[in-house]
């Protein structure tokens, strides 16, 4: 701490000698004004993450178990699907240092932008020479580094295609995450991340959920659920919960931010039971129309959606067909 006050002290004095020598007319306007802004930039705060690509397995019960391929904060003792939600403020650097701990080629590509060709994690990087090692070999590591200049909603996934396999087959494996970049006037709000997608190729079982929602999905969907609250009532059914259903807790009144990302390859649509779809960028401020929210391939959008009755409230794919193959949540909503 007396480094960091010491430091501190040191800009403040330099900028007031800077102040002092404009009073006096020895410097100029504008070169103060650039000594002052250069000074000021080298203090820009960055914000560093440390994550690590592993191999996870997603158990789903009964002998269902997806091998899936995951990223995960290095002090984490295990990797999830989707990976670990990075935050950044507008005007800090995102510094993110990744270790390769599996056994092909992985990169860490994100949807920011403005960012150098060294960061972007992709086959350009092997083809320029520039950045080579953003394709990162088994037990390999490397540093990505980016400044955000516009809040919202972003994403990073693995580009590699390493292994005989497709870039496809990589991102589906589990290797992708959320980004979220706020800017200072962001109001507090609980926030929630929805990634809807498919499921990679290394799967053992016959049940193992091909539509997922953050890792999860319950073959049959809500007829499924229904089927097993006959067969154990509800203590059955909560046994399903943060298993096989992604379940988010919420309270009556209290506004949510859902940050709804497919990173599939087939195109989803998003639908909540009960609640208002009010668009924060596609549609600035207004409902998305009868409560669904249309998702391409790769496309992200965010709610703001607020309930006013508690209960447990049905989240989906509105391509019912995705719903039955088990592609549904609750949100678990108390008073």
């Amino acid at each position: 701490m007396p480094g960091v006050f010491g430091r501190l002290r040191r800009e403040t004095d330099i900028l007031l000698v800077l102040a002092l020598l404009l009073a006096a007319g020895i410097l100029s306007a504008g070169l103060t004004g650039w000594l002052m802004t250069n000074r000021l930039a080298s203090a820009q705060p960055v914000r560093e993450y440390t994550l690590e690509i592993v191999p996870t397995d997603i158990d789903y019960g009964g002998g269902n178990v997806w091998h899936a391929w995951t990223y995960k904060l290095a002090d984490s003792p295990t990797g999830s699907v989707p990976g670990p939600t990075l935050y950044a403020n507008v005007g800090e650097r995102l510094r993110v240092r990744v270790r390769n701990r599996h056994n092909l080629v992985h990169s860490f590509h994100t949807h920011l932008t403005h960012y150098s060709l060294e960061s972007d994690g992709s086959q350009l990087n092997t083809i320029t020479g520039r950045g080579a090692g953003a394709m990162i070999p088994p037990g390999g590591e490397y540093v990505y580094e980016f400044e955000p200049q516009e809040p919202g909603i972003y994403y990073y996934h693995c580009h590699s295609a390493d292994g005989g396999l497709t870039i496809s087959q990589h991102i589906h494996q589990g290797l992708y995450g959320a980004i979220i970049v706020r800017s200072k006037d962001d109001p507090p709000m609980q926030e929630e991340v929805i990634f809807m997608a498919e499921t990679g190729h290394e799967k053992e079982g016959n049940a193992v959920p091909f539509f997922i929602m953050n890792g999860l999905g319950i073959p049959g969907g809500e007829h499924k659920l229904e089927e097993i609250y006959h067969q154990g009532g509800m203590p059955a059914v909560a046994a399903q919960l943060g298993k096989t259903v992604p379940t988010i807790k919420a309270k009556v009144g209290q506004p949510l931010r859902v940050h709804v990302i497919n990173i599939g390859d087939q195109i989803h649509s998003f639908h909540v039971h009960h609640a208002s779809h009010i668009s924060e960028t596609t549609l600035q401020g207004r409902p998305w129309p009868a409560n669904v929210v249309p998702l391409v391939p790769g496309q992200a959008e965010t709610l703001r959606i607020t309930f006013t009755e508690p209960g447990l409230w049905l989240f989906h794919c509105h391509v019912v067909q995705h719903a039955d193959a088990g592609m549904i949540g609750l949100f678990s909503v108390e008073e």
